[in-house]
């Protein structure tokens, strides 16, 4: 699996527009691990206000840890949570 991280720059009501793209490795680790723990976070949140929402919200999370789990994988002493 190929991961990037595009930078975007979007204008209010426009499409947005890729000015950049970074492929360091570290940076992209750092990257899944924290979009994980917002996706938790979110959901944890969510969960405080209606259990429902929260329940999808965290199957997202989830589903987000799945597939960022390729990048974590990579490497033998990195675990994804």
């Amino acid at each position: 699996m190929n991961f990037t991280i595009a930078i975007l720059y979007a204008r209010e009501g426009r499409r947005p527009l890729s000015i950049a793209s970074i492929h360091d490795r570290q940076l992209l680790e750092m990257v899944a691990r924290r979009a994980i723990s917002e996706a938790d976070a979110t959901a944890t949140e969510l969960a405080k206000g209606d259990p429902t929402l929260g329940a999808l919200q965290y199957e997202e999370a989830n589903k987000l840890r799945r597939i960022l789990s390729g990048l974590l994988s990579k490497r033998s002493d990195t675990t994804v949570m």
